[in-house]
Formats: structure tokens, sequence, C-alpha cells
């Protein structure tokens, strides 16, 4: 049986490096491969508990300051609540924390962050940025590449 991947990648498309979250989404979403699911969103909120509930392991991918000279970072994601009394989008682990209260489960989940530059107005990535996509997007197909799944003929 072939493991549920979801992949939800966010950020603002109009705002620079911060789409670069979707554009991977994008990217990844026209591989097709078998079992994994891809939503791209501006921000994180609790609706998308509705998909993940469904998947056996989460992959969320945002934009990140970059303040090495890394091009992404992967960090295992652990629920933990954190609700804001104000705020208008969720966390990863907040999420997580949520779906584990209402279905008493919680699959494998990671964040990528993409080393991102330019949050200035406009749909363009850095040539930096997508650069960093690019690497980014090779650790994604080697770690889709970890599950067994195949068509149905």
């Amino acid at each position: 049986m072939c493991m549920q991947t979801l992949i939800i990648g966010y950020g603002n498309r109009l705002r620079g490096d911060d789409g670069v979250g979707p554009a991977a989404a994008d990217i990844v979403k026209s591989w097709r491969t078998p079992g994994v699911v891809i939503l791209t969103v501006q921000q994180l909120l609790p609706e998308l508990i509705d998909e993940m509930k469904h998947a056996d392991r989460v992959v969320f991918v945002d934009a990140a300051v970059s303040v090495n000279e890394s091009t992404f970072s992967t960090n295992i994601v652990e629920p933990k609540k954190s609700r804001r009394s104000l705020g208008h989008h969720e966390s990863p682990a907040n999420l997580l924390a949520l779906l584990h209260d209402l279905e008493h489960r919680t699959p494998e989940a990671w964040l990528l962050t993409i080393s991102a530059f330019s949050f200035d107005h406009g749909e363009q990535l850095t040539e930096t940025a997508a650069n960093n996509m690019r690497a980014a997007l090779a650790w994604i197909r080697a770690w889709l590449g970890e599950q067994t799944c195949t068509k149905s003929a």
C-alpha cells in the first residue's frame, strides 16, 4: 500500500521570493507522483486539517529569510499548540496539534524552508531563490522516492 503524502506550498506569490513555496509545489504537482496530493495556499489555515487528516506524511514548503549560506533547510515538525489571540494564520506545529486534537492522529511532518531574499511587490523570484528552489526540489524528489507507491494497472 502507498503512503499518502501531502505537500503544502504556502506564501504570497505577489511578494517576490515569498512565492517560492507555491512555485515549488506547482513543480512537484507537474511530476504527477502517485499517492501525492499538492496544495498551494497563501497562508496556513485550520481548514487544511481536512486534507491533512488523510495524509501519512506532510511537507510544508515555505520561504525563509536566508541567515547563512544554506539553500534550504528541513526540520521535523512536532505538534505544538500556539494559538494566537489575533493571528490570521497558523503554524505547521499548531495545525498538527489541532489535527491530533480532532482526529487523534498525527502524520509524519516536515518543514522545508527555502532561502529567500526579496519580499518586494512583484511575482518574480530572484535568481538566487529560484536556484535554491531547484536544490530543494531535488530533496523533495529524493524524499518522495522513499515511498513505495506505483500506479495501479
